[in-house]
């Protein structure tokens, strides 16, 4: 795999990882309704629970507030990425896979002099614009560059400086699942599910349904059973978490048999900072948030289990 070195300084995601007031997220609609949106993690979000928003009928708004002195010193400090006299521009960027779209929100100038409160960024998605899932990250680029050219800094009006905090994801399909979940009919002697794997390097193709799959037989007599409870809540029904838990550790340990001895160097390095992950970034994350023990295969499925038993046990308390 190749690794890209930038022309110039760039940004990678310092805000939002030590403190959650730094930046924080609103989801509205102009329509009044509630988009209901239920943090599933500290960077994911479902929308559309419990709620009469429906994305192919009404808009959907997402307001980020940034408070300003991280956000300077981010971008204007001794380790930034643009001059004091600079002019940036900040916008929130959509990006989708599922919706084969990307797009930008209002701009937002921002100079190393101006004083003021928070930063607020907005986008609108249309209805009917989006379905499944994408990433929605701040972004910044390069506005004015009144100064001498400096080594190390871009200069070029339009040059992309980053994202500015870690990018949240997004599911739209509120009742859906956070994850590349298909039903297909395998037959009612085949089995209740398959893990399906389509990927040739985990390091570059994206976690989604046309390279990883969680494949559900349709035709199964126990399909029912899992039917309309494949969302990571606490409607999940007990069968459906095993087979979850199973899933997620086949992955897991088909990722880690597949990039060999990269794999526990890849483990220890930051957390990528495009949009849309790869399926290695995704299970390194997986790895991460639940503490899973990679030692062995046992040890995989065992402490899989444990983790999602815990993370329901926290939303029904939470319910």
């Amino acid at each position: 795999m190749s690794t890209r070195l930038p022309l110039y300084r760039m940004l990678n995601a310092p805000l939002g990882g030590g403190s959650e007031s730094e930046v924080n997220y609103v989801f509205r609609s102009h329509d009044g309704l509630d988009p209901g949106a239920t943090a599933v993690s500290g960077d994911q979000y479902a929308l559309g629970k419990d709620s009469d928003w429906n994305p192919a009928e009404h808009p959907l708004m997402v307001e980020c507030l940034i408070e300003r002195a991280p956000l300077l010193e981010a971008i204007f400090g001794p380790d930034g990425v643009a001059s004091t006299d600079a002019k940036v521009l900040l916008a929130l960027e959509w990006a989708s896979a599922d919706s084969c779209w990307r797009t930008l929100g209002s701009v937002h100038d921002l100079r190393h002099d101006e004083e003021g409160g928070a930063v607020l960024l907005d986008i609108e998605l249309e209805p009917g614009t989006v379905r499944g899932s994408g990433f929605l990250s701040v972004q910044a680029f390069l506005g004015q560059y009144k100064a001498a050219f400096a080594p190390g800094f871009a200069h070029q009006p339009g040059s992309r400086l980053g994202p500015l905090a870690q990018p949240i994801e997004i599911v739209i399909d509120g009742d859906g699942s956070l994850f590349p979940v298909l039903e297909e009919s395998l037959g009612a002697e085949g089995p209740l599910w398959q893990l399906r794997a389509c990927w040739s390097d985990p390091q570059d193709e994206p976690f989604s349904s046309d390279y990883v799959a969680l494949v559900l037989n349709s035709a199964h007599p126990h399909f029912e059973q899992l039917r309309d409870r494949r969302a990571l809540n606490i409607e999940q029904s007990p069968l459906m978490r095993q087979v979850f838990a199973a899933w997620l550790a086949l992955v897991i340990a088909q990722v880690k048999e597949d990039m060999g001895a990269q794999f526990d160097a890849y483990l220890g390095a930051p957390d990528a900072d495009e949009g849309i992950a790869s399926i290695a970034d995704a299970v390194r994350s997986f790895i991460r948030l639940g503490s899973l023990n990679t030692g062995s295969l046992p040890d995989l499925f065992i402490s899989t289990q444990c983790w999602l038993d815990h993370r329901v046990r926290e939303l029904e308390n939470a319910a």
